[in-house]
């Protein structure tokens, strides 16, 4: 019996690995493959962080400093991915859509690429986003239907005009005068026309006088003679094989005045994320919308408290007083009053939903006042209990910025193409900056990609 049962198990043991090993190969058939598509090269998308004085509207000094570029399977460096000599991020022609929290600003045009002190540059102008089409007005949109006595959707029966009746001028085969007493001819009915000068038929003769107008409305191809004088001769060669982020086309691109580049960090300064994509895909806000003001006024209080201890001096230690008693045996410690947490300035609290519907992720940079002057920077998630869980807390002075950088918020950017948002950081030392991509999945805060330090 146990023979049977041994037996019985072997087999159905062999059938589940056979059935296991079947169903992962149909599982993973996912149809027919394009091969044009397999060769046309992978997808690639750019981001880079435009950094300009004045107005966006009308900038002053600008540059555009590329950062990574997403190839589908990882982050390659923007500065250094296909160079020749310039890279791909940067390469005149490439077009950035500007966002602020994933709201389309407009574009950034790039003109030319400069190397500045080892760090490639997009130089170019700012272009407006185009104009919403205007809706027409609604009495144009409910402007009554006119109604012509020969129109054609009106019920009629079969009599129709004599002016519309085929073979009325005497082309259609019936005569040119005796129409009225011919039946009335079918208007779906199929009719056959040779072609003039044709073999077939009657002759060349009767049948082009059918219809003269054959020729004349044929429509026909037209070669342009000055094509190739309409591409520039000063453009450089470029390699056919190589590929191309969003592009404008060269006769776009000469009309774009070059401003001068920006050199050094200014004080005023702004930043603004950009991506650059061949494919069109949906926008989001990544702005995370509180239900109750007071939800975000309690949120970021908690976290004002969690950055003023942060950088608040190390408490002191208690000081010993002398033994009490003969035997000494307990001992009194003076403990010093608490001193009050220090104030905070140039606060930047911002709340992002980095995925379509997904919750809250809160962002607070700030500095303390008295030297020396400490930054803090902390990302947190409210947790199941509706305190904020710390996810990122860095926090560095003035006097040790060459070795602890300060991190700046950017903005939040869909890096990847795959609809969620990363955080963009600028890691500023105290001569050196670097920008970094944070990836925030699972309760977690992961460094996705890292910039090589440039001098500042």
């Amino acid at each position: 019996m146990s023979r049977v049962r041994t037996g019985c198990w072997a087999w159905g043991l062999a059938s589940a690995a056979a059935a296991a090993c079947a169903l992962p190969a149909c599982a993973q058939y996912v149809g027919r493959v394009d091969e044009a598509k397999q060769q046309a090269g992978t997808h690639l998308r750019a981001t880079a962080i435009l950094e300009y004085t004045g107005d966006l509207t009308k900038i002053k000094e600008s540059r555009l400093v590329p950062i990574a570029v997403w190839d589908g399977a990882q982050y390659q460096p923007g500065g250094l991915y296909l160079a020749q000599p310039a890279p791909l991020a940067v390469l005149s022609g490439t077009q950035y859509e500007l966002e602020s929290s994933g709201k389309p600003e407009g574009f950034f045009d790039i003109r030319d690429a400069e190397d500045l002190a080892g760090l490639w540059v997009g130089v170019g102008s700012f272009e407006a986003p185009p104009a919403p089409k205007s809706k027409a007005p609604p009495s144009a949109r409910n402007h009554a239907y006119e109604v012509r006595d020969t129109d054609p959707d009106k019920p009629h029966f079969a009599h129709r005009p004599a002016d519309e009746q085929p073979g009325g001028d005497g082309a259609g085969g019936g005569p040119a005068s005796g129409g009225k007493t011919a039946p009335a001819i079918d208007p779906d009915r199929p009719t056959l026309h040779p072609r003039a000068g044709s073999d077939s038929g009657s002759g060349s003769g009767s049948s082009g006088s059918s219809h003269p107008d054959d020729e004349t409305e044929r429509p026909t191809f037209h070669r342009q003679s000055n094509a190739s004088a309409e591409v520039p001769t000063s453009q450089p060669a470029v390699d056919p094989d190589r590929p191309r982020l969003e592009y404008k086309a060269p006769v776009d691109q000469a009309k774009l005045a070059k401003p001068d580049a920006l050199f050094g960090i200014p004080a005023e300064m702004h930043q603004m994320a950009g991506v650059s994509d061949t494919r069109s895909g949906d926008t989001f806000s990544w702005t995370f919308s509180w239900a109750n003001a007071d939800d975000e006024n309690k949120m970021k209080t908690a976290l004002e408290g969690i950055a003023q201890k942060a950088v608040a001096p190390p408490a002191a230690t208690p000081a010993a007083t002398k033994p009490v008693g003969a035997a000494g045996a307990h001992r009194r410690t003076h403990q010093p009053p608490t001193p009050p947490l220090p104030e905070l300035a140039d606060e930047d609290f911002r709340t992002y939903s980095l995925s379509f519907g997904g919750g809250a992720t809160m962002v607070l940079t700030a500095r303390s006042i008295k030297t020396p002057v400490k930054y803090v920077t902390i990302v947190a998630e409210p947790d199941f209990y509706g305190q904020p869980k710390v996810l990122l807390k860095q926090v560095t002075s003035d006097d040790a910025l060459d070795v602890s950088p300060r991190y700046r918020l950017v903005d939040a950017v869909d890096t990847a193409g795959d609809g969620r948002a990363d955080l963009i950081f600028e890691l500023r030392g105290q001569t050196y900056r670097q920008f970094a991509i944070y990836r925030i999945a699972g309760g977690t805060a992961t460094e996705a990609f890292l910039t090589q330090p440039t001098a500042n």
